[in-house]
């Protein structure tokens, strides 16, 4: 169901939805369905499938999911925090992570009106994880290079481990 890395459509920039079109109610169904499926807080349409630039997030631990379609960032602080952030696309992995500390997004909803979310700490780090996937972009793509590598050998390893496949330290022996 969801797109694991090294998966192409990950990496290519999503396209606009149209609010009120069948495709629009069909990728707001689609992804509030995976979403329910999910142990997560966000999910972008690319990582289900769909390059459309749609995505649903909780923001807050008993709030209502929300799908917006056509995020786009209006602002985001120059204050940083670095924060442990992991994705339903690679999964088993996480790293620190620089991401600014708060940011004001744009977004549609269903019928076409227009909303602004502003939020800080953890909401901002999932709007801007969640926009990233809809530009191609992975946390791991934020990563100094030697941090990048460390955490896709982890990856490959969880990867290979799922699949049975003995790990580079297994056929060494």
């Amino acid at each position: 169901m969801v797109r694991i890395y090294p998966d192409p459509i990950l990496r290519k920039p999503t396209r606009p939805v149209r609010p009120g079109s069948a495709e629009a109610r069909a990728i707001s169904e689609a992804l509030l369905e995976a979403f329910a499926r999910v142990e997560g807080l966000g999910l972008a349409a690319n990582q289900i499938g769909f390059p459309l630039r749609a995505a649903v997030v909780r923001l807050g631990e008993n709030a209502d999911p929300v799908v917006l379609l056509n995020p786009r960032v209006l602002w985001r602080s120059e204050e940083l925090e670095v924060e442990e952030e992991g994705c339903l696309s690679l999964p088993g992995v996480w790293a620190e992570v620089p991401r600014p500390k708060a940011v004001k997004v744009e977004y549609q909803d269903g019928e076409g009106a227009r909303h602004v979310i502003e939020a800080e700490g953890l909401n901002a780090r999932l709007l801007l994880h969640e926009l990233d996937h809809l530009d191609g972009v992975l946390f791991i793509d934020r990563l100094p290079p030697a941090e990048r590598q460390r955490v896709l050998r982890l990856f490959r390893e969880v990867q290979a481990r799922k699949e049975g496949v003995p790990s580079t330290a297994q056929v060494r022996a």
